[in-house]
């Protein structure tokens, strides 16, 4: 199965996600834990954690290989276990978690492609009460949200870098330019069809010829565009 490529800034989406499953974990009872694992090549990770016993009943079952999270991920459905001493289907699982009663694995969907699991852990076998249902549903619903918008923000940095490379390497194309139209006496469109030339024949991309041309004649190298952030505006003032 075809899983999403994570986004490059995973620390700054894993801290959502945990905002987000921290918030969740107010409507649940009170020894109800919750996780968010995603899915990897050939195993899953868990990222966001209620508790931290939370993330090692996750690592368990992937230590015993068997459990409700590998279900749910294997299969893409939810998994629901109201009391854990009644089920057979983990007993390496139940016998290292003797705290954990009952159980639901929530598949997490990113354009119809599984991206991973949110489980709660509960401490009794009475199920959840209605709030903590819908709270459940409300996190669910927000991981693709929250991953769709660190993708966008992944792809606006890529963007930006791309362009001030590509400013960059103009940059550097137009200091060699004037450096021919000198040595030429010739006007740009001229120099630029020389410096195309001479890259096609050596095989050297433009904006290498450019720069060594630059280092050439200057004894150093091109200078590059100098990129300033943007000054921040202080909230509640107006410029």
């Amino acid at each position: 199965m075809n899983r999403p490529s994570l986004p490059t800034d995973i620390e700054e989406f894993e801290r959502a996600l945990t905002d987000c499953v921290t918030i969740a974990a107010q409507a649940m009872p009170d020894r109800a834990m919750l996780s968010i694992a995603l899915c990897g090549d050939d195993d899953f990770r868990t990222v966001a954690c209620s508790h931290a016993r939370a993330e090692l009943l996750d690592g368990l079952q992937q230590a015993t290989g068997q459990g409700p999270v590998l279900d749910a991920l294997d299969t893409g459905k939810a998994v629901t276990v109201l009391d854990l001493a009644a089920d057979s289907r983990w007993p390496r699982f139940v016998s290292g978690a003797p705290e954990v009663r009952g159980v639901h694995c929530e598949p997490l969907e990113f354009e119809s492609v599984l991206l991973g699991v949110l489980t709660v852990y509960a401490g009794d076998a009475e199920g959840l009460p209605e709030q903590a249902w819908v709270a459940l549903r409300v996190a669910a619903a927000h991981v693709p949200v929250l991953f769709r918008t660190a993708l966008d923000v992944a792809r606006l940095r890529e963007v930006e870098a791309q362009l001030k490379e590509a400013l960059n390497t103009r940059a550097i194309i137009d200091q060699a330019l004037g450096i021919v139209m000198v040595q030429r006496r010739c006007t740009a469109r001229e120099a630029f069809d020389i410096l195309r030339r001479v890259s096609q024949d050596r095989n050297v991309k433009l904006h290498q010829l450019a720069a060594s041309i630059v280092e050439k004649v200057t004894g150093r190298p091109p200078q590059r565009s100098r990129f300033e952030e943007p000054p921040r505006r202080v909230s509640g003032h107006r410029p």
